[in-house]
């Protein structure tokens, strides 16, 4: 390359005087060494299975939950002297984490917003499942009759006469 001066300079992609060679990356068409990719398989099955070693019984983490929650509601006269409150919602916040697979993050800013027991029962309702609705096509049949049609195929159905006067609740079809 030459500078505006008119002086010769190096191109930044020439090899200098004196360094070194870097490992350049691999091409697509170019192996990874099979001992390498053996190696990442094996760390990878075995973090797989020391995650699920390390992971405790849900029911055991859900029973401990709920007895921290207890504590929490009435901390006073249910706490252990030697476990502070924040060692409490700590545990709580891991046990949400784990049970419920929630960043924990997004629980701390939960427990921020409500209490433990009502933060619980936030998260809880999160985890159910929404009830299926349909809403009628008015221009082509009556909600009573498209009723009448999914019942004798099997389906359980209500209303929705609260909010809709065209939609139908679906438990079960």
């Amino acid at each position: 390359m030459v500078s505006e001066d008119g002086d010769v300079m190096k191109d930044d992609f020439d090899e200098e005087e004196g360094e070194e060679e870097v490992d350049q990356p691999l091409d697509d068409d170019e192996e990874q060494p099979k001992d390498d990719m053996d190696t990442n398989i094996e760390s990878k099955r075995e973090k797989a299975i020391s995650d699920l070693l390390k992971k405790e019984d849900l029911g055991l983490i859900q029973m401990r939950l709920r007895e921290n929650i207890k504590v929490l509601a009435n901390f006073k006269e249910l706490r252990k002297e030697e476990r502070s409150r924040g060692h409490y919602l700590d545990e709580v916040i891991n046990d949400i984490c784990q049970a419920f697979d929630y960043n924990k993050s997004l629980v701390e800013l939960i427990f921020n917003l409500f209490a433990p027991s009502e933060a619980l029962e936030f998260i809880e309702a999160n985890e159910s499942a929404r009830p299926l609705t349909i809403r009628t096509n008015t221009l082509k049949t009556k909600r009573k009759d498209l009723a009448k049609v999914l019942i004798q195929r099997g389906v359980q159905l209500d209303p929705i006469a609260e909010w809709s006067k065209v939609g139908l609740k679906i438990y079960e079809s």
